[in-house]
């Protein structure tokens, strides 16, 4: 099938350039020649794309033949289908290919995997396989990749994994945390009978992220901070900022910033360093006098062994 279209694609490129120098008997040899030249290496190209996955699959695919996907547009791949309710787009492409356990596409010259089906899905979660997914450029930028959600797997992600388990997920933390928890509850309830008593209606979206925005902050960072209003608006922008497509995360030019993605991401990194760095400085300050009392994540970061301690910038990353 692959090689009945480029045969197909080839002839029909040269008859082309035949109607283009018959019919215009003036038409300068050079131009001739660099158009045939064109129309001539054009199927060696496109024998690149025209493979399951498509472009970025074009080395991969001699030792995965059983791999299917769609080929997707020259250089683009399946860019074009990346607008809303992609998911359900892919979905369907995995179901009319067959591919719905696993299908290969490409996004510019980046490989992309992508599961339809529970069971493999889990795998790939699960598994050590696909562990060392590529990071976002804007993730990198945002020091994520020092955080346990991007860290490569290795030591240093171990460790992370480890100091969450025990520090911030365990039962006695989360038991620590139960006032704050039902401090925040009754904060919401007062606002949401506010509403009804002003307006008659509530907007509970806004409500609720406010209310989950504190509690994060202050089971992360203590119940002492001023900066409140501040580092909400930096969570905000930094959710927005991972969100939005960047040209760079799929093709390796480093100039394609064309939406400014990589420049608010410096800037909020060197404002995120600021604040949380000088957070970190303060409570170090207080010693034991926090440290010793505080149920947030920072005070069990600083009340570590020495061995276990993070050093102050990778404490802003995960802290962040």
């Amino acid at each position: 099938m692959k090689l009945l279209m480029l045969a197909m694609i080839n002839l029909s490129l040269l008859l082309s350039l035949y109607a283009v120098t018959v019919h215009h008997d003036h038409t300068p040899w050079p131009f001739a020649l660099v158009l045939f030249s064109f129309l001539s290496s054009l199927p060696f190209f496109m024998n690149y794309w025209l493979v399951p996955g498509g472009f970025a699959w074009r080395k991969h695919h001699v030792y995965s033949p059983q791999l299917r996907g769609p080929v997707g547009w020259p250089l683009l791949g399946t860019l074009p289908l990346m607008g809303s309710l992609a998911h359900r787009k892919l979905a369907n492409t995995a179901s009319s290919l067959g591919a719905t356990r696993v299908m290969a596409f490409s996004l510019g010259t980046t490989r992309v995997i992508i599961s339809s089906h529970p069971d493999t899905a889990r795998e790939i979660l699960s598994g050590s396989s696909f562990s060392d997914r590529p990071i976002k450029e804007s993730a990198r930028l945002l020091m994520f990749e020092r955080a346990i959600g991007f860290a490569p797997s290795g030591k240093y992600w171990s460790h992370l994994r480890r100091l969450a388990a025990n520090h911030m997920f365990s039962p006695r933390r989360i038991s620590c945390l139960e006032p704050l928890r039902q401090l925040v509850v009754d904060e919401m309830l007062v606002e949401i009978n506010k509403g009804m008593e002003e307006k008659g209606f509530v907007e509970l979206r806004g409500i609720l992220q406010k209310g989950s925005l504190s509690n994060i902050l202050e089971s992360v960072l203590g119940s002492s901070l001023v900066e409140k209003g501040e580092l909400g608006l930096m969570v905000k922008e930094g959710y927005e900022l991972i969100t939005m497509f960047n040209w760079e995360d799929c093709f390796p030019l480093r100039f394609l910033d064309f939406l400014g993605v990589k420049r608010r991401c410096h800037k909020l990194s060197t404002k995120v360093r600021n604040i949380v760095g000088q957070i970190v400085k303060e409570r170090k300050k207080c010693g034991d006098k926090i440290n010793n009392g505080g149920n947030d994540f920072l005070s069990a970061l600083l009340a570590l062994p020495k061995e276990d301690q993070l050093s102050d910038s990778d404490m802003v990353a995960v802290l962040w």
